[in-house]
């Protein structure tokens, strides 16, 4: 078991390297929601925005044998991880490092799905919209984008419930992985539960459901729709339209 000690003096990338399976409550089900919504896309090239360790990337080309993915993320550190995870694939990857506020990797590509999970609440509302409308532009007709995030809930009894939710999903996942409550202290004490902090964030900036929906079909989605739910954390799918 890690020394508490230990834990402290790790990096934000070294503790959700560690804990990340714990940290995001029902992980597995949230990716296998992803990769379900990207069968029958139309070309078989998928943008894996703000990566990390490639988890997304590695189940779509470990089930599309003929599947190729663009890893892009801002931290090299990720990167790194990510290309390692995935070098039993035969190099069916590219990889480029850019931030998701950045607006050149936009230009250029035309992919048959974009994934994200756990990084579009970085930005705020208006470059939410603009992030839409660019990922819009980038995907061939019938292109999917799946989104896995946090959303803003709109009441005091349904931000409490959804800290609630996570916090517990964390201990049970906590005592199933390291036995114990290593994970759980881990996760109270680097105050990764954003429905417990007392006010604004400067980094966490997640939009509430409605808004997601808005402002996906506004930027030309159609088929706009969440399919997964739990603690806070939001699988949303949504389609260009074919031609």
């Amino acid at each position: 078991m890690t020394e508490l000690t230990e834990i402290w003096d790790l990096s934000d990338t070294e503790v959700f390297t560690r804990y990340g399976d714990v940290f995001v409550p029902r992980r597995h089900e949230q990716m296998t929601a992803v990769c379900d919504l990207l069968s029958g896309i139309p070309i078989p090239h998928v943008l894996d925005l703000c990566c990390g360790e490639g988890r997304l990337s590695e189940e779509y080309l470990r089930r599309n044998p003929e599947g190729r993915v663009t890893l892009l993320d801002g931290s090299r550190e990720m990167l790194d991880r990510a290309v390692e995870r995935l070098a039993p694939f035969g190099g069916r990857h590219a990889v480029r490092e850019a931030d998701i506020e950045d607006h050149a990797w936009r230009q250029g590509a035309t992919y048959g799905a974009v994934v994200t999970s756990l990084a579009v609440h970085h930005l705020d509302g208006a470059g939410k919209r603009t992030l839409y409308k660019d990922i819009h532009a980038m995907l061939a007709p019938g292109g999917a984008f799946v989104m896995a995030d946090l959303v803003e809930p709109t009441g005091a009894a349904a931000r409490a419930l959804a800290g609630d939710h996570w916090e517990q999903a964390v201990r049970e996942g906590s005592l199933e992985q390291f036995g114990g409550d290593e994970a759980a202290i881990a996760f109270e004490k680097s105050e990764w539960n954003y429905y417990r902090l007392p006010g604004p964030d400067p980094l966490d900036k997640p939009s509430s459901v409605a808004e997601h929906l808005d402002w996906l079909r506004e930027a030309g989605f159609v088929e706009v729709d969440v399919v997964w739910m739990y603690a806070g954390h939001t699988v949303f799918t949504a389609r260009r339209k074919a031609n």
